[in-house]
Order: structure tokens, then C-alpha cells, then sequence
């Protein structure tokens, strides 16, 4: 869960396939290829992408990627992730 200050409350509202797609791009996919990945056209991924820019404020793909990883909405390499507890119960 976010716990910082939200300066728009549209940030928050992201849906479940702009944050998969969020996920896809962190990724290093192209549209195109996260179109083939999600079989959905590449015009659906340009306009939820084209969404997300304007939900967030960001202006490009490293922007939205940044927005994305300051609000805890994906991980990259172990930088800005929260402990989960693994199998055993301890945390990582």
C-alpha cells in the first residue's frame, strides 16, 4: 500500500491492465510486442499507455516507469521493494 502524500488523486486510479502493461514495459517490451504478449492490439496498448501518462503526470515511458517505482507499483532488481515473507515465514 502507498503511504505517501498523493498529489492527484487520479494517480491511484490505474487499472488492472495499465498496471500489467506498467509491469510489461518496466520490462523492456515495446506496444508492439506487449500487444502479441497480451494478444490485444497495439493501438489498445498505445491508448492505455497514452492513459497512464495522463493518470500520472508523466510525459514518457521512463517517467511513467519512475512514477511507477516512487509509488510502489513495481520493482526493479531488488531497488524500492517492499520485504514480503518467504515460504519459511522469514523475511527476504
Amino acid at each position: 500500500m502507498f503511504t505517501g502524500e498523493i498529489s492527484n488523486p487520479a494517480h491511484m486510479g490505474l487499472s488492472a491492465r495499465e498496471m500489467e502493461i506498467i509491469e510489461l514495459v518496466a520490462d523492456g517490451l515495446t506496444n508492439q510486442e506487449i500487444a502479441e504478449k497480451l494478444t490485444i492490439s497495439k493501438r489498445t496498448v498505445d491508448n492505455h499507455v497514452s492513459n497512464m501518462f495522463t493518470k500520472t503526470g508523466s510525459k514518457n515511458r521512463v517517467a511513467l516507469l519512475n512514477w511507477a517505482m516512487d509509488h510502489g507499483k513495481i520493482c526493479r532488481d531488488g531497488f524500492n521493494c517492499c520485504s514480503l515473507p518467504d515460504s519459511s515465514g522469514d523475511n527476504v
